[in-house]
């Protein structure tokens, strides 16, 4: 199985970044390939339960959608978490407050294919 990691840095109501990182997430998925996303700055933002966005796609639920389908993994760094105020609890069930060392360096050692989408 081929493995796509994905590293989100922007927030998800910052533009439409974390929304291409998540459609790219499902394609990948939908043609086979396990997915990894780690969230960093702010794009920690991703993993926050309780997402309602007005005008803005609600990456949260499709995020969850995602990793409820089960070739999906979604980690973000708990450094930026914490240091934009999201605690252990906070994030949407099936994610994780993670850390470089432990999940993305995970993340790159079995990927094949790796994006960073950041600005």
């Amino acid at each position: 199985m081929k493995t796509m990691v994905i590293q989100i840095r922007t927030g998800s109501m910052m533009n439409m970044d974390t929304n291409v990182a998540v459609k790219l997430a499902r394609a990948a998925s939908q043609k086979g390939y396990d997915v990894r996303i780690f969230a960093y700055g702010e794009g920690v933002t991703l993993i926050k339960e309780g997402q309602d966005p007005k005008r803005f796609p609600n990456v949260g639920a499709e995020s969850k959608a995602l990793v409820e389908a089960g070739n999906v993994e979604i980690s973000a760094c708990v450094t930026c978490c914490a240091a934009r105020g999201l605690r252990r609890g906070e994030e949407i069930p099936g994610m994780k407050i993670g850390s470089l060392t432990n999940d993305l360096s995970r993340y790159v050692a079995e990927g094949d294919r790796m994006i960073t989408i950041a600005r």
